[in-house]
């Protein structure tokens, strides 16, 4: 709210409604002029001296004394607020700066005369300060003289009609409501103790303003009794409406924000395996704290309202402050490792599964659809129950996906349940076989001398070739055993950090579109409860 208040001191001041305004004076001059130039007037030289001296010394004028015959009338004086132009409205001093001038126009008794005595002069401009003038201030000015108008020379008419034009630069103190800031209207309200001659102010000549557009000008009546004082003070009330023109904040301020707020969705689709992505958060926090800043120097320092663009920086901050939040804990999951971390279950159930459906997302491998996550629970379920009735010696898991181990866990089977049992048949079929041997490639030793062979030392060999076997054997089956678990162990883990993996990538899905919906209702009911948004030039 904007208020100008300019006070006319005197007390007996009558008000009425019937006085000329300055633009139709100016053109009886104007037509006085052109009366004059075809000779039929002589307004200077002699005739226009005597005039000043009959006025001022003759008749002893005393620019003091009040232009009424008996004390106890009052002047009539109206008058009008003409302005000219916006020149600027400093917000952070809360300071508005106007070129204008006031229309007075009242009646000299003591400056009437028969123009025909003259020469036929029928107006004369004589300077202000000779003449009584109301005194006229404005009340809240901010300018160090206070007095902000210029001294001019008052146009006085034959049959005493008196106006007073003075031209000036009005700085006064207003004060506003904050809490639309930048999309606002301005109301200035100008308290005036005379009389308006209309119900609106003069806008003829005044040029508008690249910032402010003058929306509307009006004039009200009205009186004030002060407590100090019993007489009653009339005055007149002009309003004027201003609205700012946000485009300028709009496009410099309010959308780079909105742009910069937007990098921070972005910022939950970047991968954490980038490496940039709680740089990229932080950076967008530290630009929408420099736009605050920003808005901050040209905001005055208010408490009596939250100016609206204020509450929408703060709302794009507190955003920005939790997302880098959401980043650190989501690279945090995404880095987790079954060596350190075990996951919960109901992790994995509601979030890697059932929060993982409702967002739509799918994982290789995996049944996300709502029965097959029902199903693969109900099996583990019931697994759970088949180890809790064996006393724990079925060993269980949480539904996973499938690992690799199955077809690994025949191989140690078939090997590890050789027994001496096999290894005799094993034998029976070795001396077979190296009877077999013997019969068909027979030894030179056999040949020349067959009465020699010793059937003993032939079985002492053959029971130790199969020990060997036998040992090598088991070497073998205990080494397969130990990389089969060791690959059973190592794709166990990276299943496990898989899930982590996954759970981060459900959690910045959910963060992505929460964001998204709240960037977009917080722009929206930004710009749609400001009343002048649809405005912005």
């Amino acid at each position: 709210m904007l208020i100008m208040i300019i006070l006319f001191k005197s007390k007996n001041i009558f008000l009425v409604n019937n006085a000329q305004t300055w633009f139709q004076l100016q053109r009886q001059r104007k037509s006085s002029n052109r009366r004059s130039h075809d000779g039929s007037h002589n307004i200077g030289g002699n005739h226009h001296r005597r005039l000043t001296k009959y006025l001022l010394n003759d008749r002893q004028y005393d620019p003091l004394e009040r232009p009424v015959e008996n004390d106890s009338q009052t002047v009539h004086v109206s008058m009008n607020f003409a302005i000219q132009q916006i020149l600027s409205f400093d917000g952070k001093n809360e300071v508005i700066i106007i070129s204008g001038w006031l229309v007075l126009t009242w009646h000299d008794y003591n400056l009437a005369w028969d123009p025909k005595e003259f020469g036929g002069i029928s107006t004369i401009r004589l300077p202000s300060a000779q003449i009584w003038t109301p005194d006229v201030l404005l009340y809240n000015s901010a300018d160090e003289k206070f007095d902000s108008t210029m001294r001019v020379n008052a146009v006085i008419q034959s049959s005493g009609d008196v106006l007073y034009v003075p031209p000036g630069i009005f700085k006064s103190i207003c004060s506003f409501n904050i809490a639309s800031f930048p999309f606002l209207y301005y109301r200035l309200f100008s308290g005036i103790n005379l009389t308006a001659e209309s119900n609106k102010g003069q806008l003829d000549a005044y040029i508008k303003n690249a910032e402010w557009d003058l929306e509307n000008f009006t004039a009200v009546n009205d009186a004030l009794k002060y407590d100090c004082c019993p007489t009653l003070y009339p005055f007149v009330l002009y309003t004027i409406r201003i609205r700012r023109r946000s485009l300028y904040y709009f496009t410099n301020i309010v959308v780079p924000c909105f742009l910069i707020s937007c990098m921070t969705i972005l910022g939950f689709i970047l991968a954490p395996d980038s490496g940039e992505k709680l740089t990229l958060q932080i950076t967008i926090l530290l630009s929408v704290i420099m736009f605050s800043l920003l808005m901050s120097e040209i905001m005055p320092p208010s408490s009596a309202a939250v100016p609206i663009i204020t509450k929408y920086f703060l709302c794009i901050m507190v955003m920005s402050t939790v997302s880098v939040v959401a980043s650190v804990f989501v690279i945090s999951m995404h880095y987790r490792s079954p060596k350190n971390h075990r996951m919960p279950i109901w992790v994995r159930k509601y979030i890697g599964d059932y929060l993982a459906w409702l967002l739509r997302m799918k994982r290789p491998r995996y049944d996300l659809s709502l029965n097959g996550i029902r199903r693969r629970w109900a099996a583990f379920e019931n697994q759970l129950n088949v180890s809790d009735r064996s006393n724990g010696n079925a060993h269980c898991r949480s539904p996973s996906a499938p690992l690799l181990s199955n077809a690994f866990e025949t191989l140690p089977n078939n090997v590890i349940n050789t027994d001496d049992r096999s290894f005799s048949h094993s034998d029976d079929r070795d001396i077979h076989r190296s009877d077999s041997i013997i019969q068909f490639t027979p030894s030179p030793i056999a040949k020349s001398s067959p009465s020699r062979r010793h059937p003993d030392l032939t079985k002492e060999t053959n029971s130790l070739d199969t020990e060997m076997i036998r040992s090598e054997l088991r070497m073998i089956l205990s080494q397969i055993f130990i990389l089969t678990h060791h690959v059973q162990r190592e794709e166990k883990l990276d299943d496990e950090s898989q899930d982590w993996r996954f759970i981060a990538m459900v959690i910045d899905r959910l963060c992505l579109i929460a964001f998204t919906i709240s960037m977009g209702l917080f722009t929206a009911l930004t710009l749609l409860s400001t009343p002048a948004f649809y405005k912005l030039q």
